[in-house]
């Protein structure tokens, strides 16, 4: 039988005797098609996946063995941005708005090979910038381009972009499940696409396992302590934590939303070096805590690491708050290639830290609460933010961690980051 017979059986034997029980049609689809074009994809993105990562890396290596070199680094990855994004600004910033808002559209090699090389730079220090933005807009180009092989329906091409961007994600992130429910929940608030979570599930798990056999497979945030104890007024408490959270994400998505317009009244070629400029004083002051590491958090993510087992000074983590949300906002605000998750992690684990330290709370139990409660309340997807951070750090928190989450994000809904999100009609 033949897939496009196999297609329009699929319309028509919905209640047929043939299809009562089971639906032939749908598993040989599955099989024949869907299955070999998701495994295909996440093998092809975990190979991409981990020479980015070694790229970045190495990059890495380079700019932090000279002192000179890593404060220089900054400017020279904002004049090639700027140059690339001259005439595209499509690939400048976080790139998920742009998929969100383009998914399906055919993809470009020139964009994506652009995409890809600010990226790297950007992401291999002196800016706290997240590894999923890129990703989307890589993942996504990626599984548009093996659609094509796989002669995948147009009409189903922004599913397959998701497929993509999900698996890319889960690789770099080493979350599988995380990332695959990342992808199919960010689109909508609310209603998260459930029709194609098998496929990107598949295609998750699978360039998480080529991405975990080259670049190993700890988790990226280590714990101290393997157990954590919770108790009934340390929910209430998370509960508070979740408000603290909500106020953080409301102030951090307007300075970022009123920076990034201002930004678009300068030329995109001197818009990210501007930016940069603003934000290095910032960055400077940022350069001093080194025991936190922040500036090199999307190379290795020690700073999540710090944090969560380390109790900081509450005045310097509400230094080292501010500091953060202003340097995003003025680089990828401004046009730098990162994403958007790992600061809003950043920031949640310190408001976490903060909390925990003033009330002699558990450290580690607010700090990974208040990750989830931030990536809830700022990207608005909720049950992502709470799988992603149970991958992240191999924990079972998941009471804890819900607790603080259904606060930020009922306090903060209708309040997104992305602003291409697609917000559910709940009052039809």
């Amino acid at each position: 039988m033949s897939l496009l017979k196999i297609r329009e059986s699929l319309k028509t034997c919905k209640l047929s005797a043939k299809c009562t029980h089971i639906n032939w049609a749908y598993i040989l689809l599955q099989i024949l098609k869907w299955i070999p074009f998701s495994v295909s994809c996440g093998i092809v993105i975990g190979f991409i996946a981990t020479a980015f990562d070694i790229t970045v890396v190495k990059i890495n290596a380079f700019i932090t063995s000279n002192s000179l070199t890593f404060f220089a680094f900054p400017l020279f990855t904002a004049a090639i941005t700027g140059l690339f994004i001259a005439k595209d600004t499509s690939i400048a910033g976080a790139g998920i708005n742009y998929i969100l808002n383009h998914l399906g559209d055919a993809p470009d090699i020139g964009k994506l090979i652009k995409k890809t090389v600010i990226s790297i730079l950007a992401l291999s220090g002196t800016f706290i910038a997240g590894r999923e933005g890129p990703s989307f807009f890589i993942g996504s180009s990626i599984s548009l381009y093996l659609s094509k092989l796989f002669k995948i329906d147009n009409s189903l091409k922004e599913k397959v972009a998701l497929i993509g961007a999900g698996a890319f994600t889960s690789a770099l992130l080493k979350a599988p499940l995380g990332g695959a429910i990342f992808a199919l929940e960010i689109k909508y608030v609310s209603d998260m696409e459930y029709e194609f979570f098998p496929q990107t599930l598949i295609a998750s798990i699978f360039s998480y396992i080529v991405f975990s056999f080259f670049r190993n497979k700890h988790s990226l945030v280590n714990l101290n302590s393997a157990h954590i104890s919770y108790s009934l007024h340390s929910l209430f408490l998370l509960m508070a934590l979740g408000i603290a959270i909500s106020v953080m994400a409301y102030v951090f998505i307007t300075v970022f939303h009123i920076l990034n317009c201002l930004a678009g009244y300068i030329r995109p070629i001197l818009r990210p070096v501007i930016g940069v400029l603003l934000a290095m004083p910032f960055i400077v002051v940022i350069s001093k805590y080194n025991s936190i590491d922040l500036l090199n958090a999307s190379v290795n993510y020690k700073a999540l690491s710090s944090i969560v087992n380390f109790a900081i000074n509450p005045s310097l983590a509400a230094i080292l708050l501010f500091l953060t949300m202003i340097s995003v906002s003025l680089t990828i605000g401004f046009g730098i290639s990162g994403g958007l998750i790992l600061p809003t992690l950043v920031m949640g684990a310190l408001t976490g830290n903060l909390i925990a330290t003033i009330f002699n709370e558990n450290l580690t139990l607010f700090a990974l609460s208040g990750m989830a409660a931030a990536l809830a309340a700022v990207a608005k997807t909720p049950l992502a933010a709470i799988v992603l951070v149970l991958e992240l750090s191999q924990t079972d928190l998941i009471i804890p961690l819900t607790a603080s989450v259904i606060v930020s994000y009922i306090s903060t809904y209708g309040l997104s980051i992305y602003t291409s999100q697609k917000i559910c009609r709940l009052f039809k």
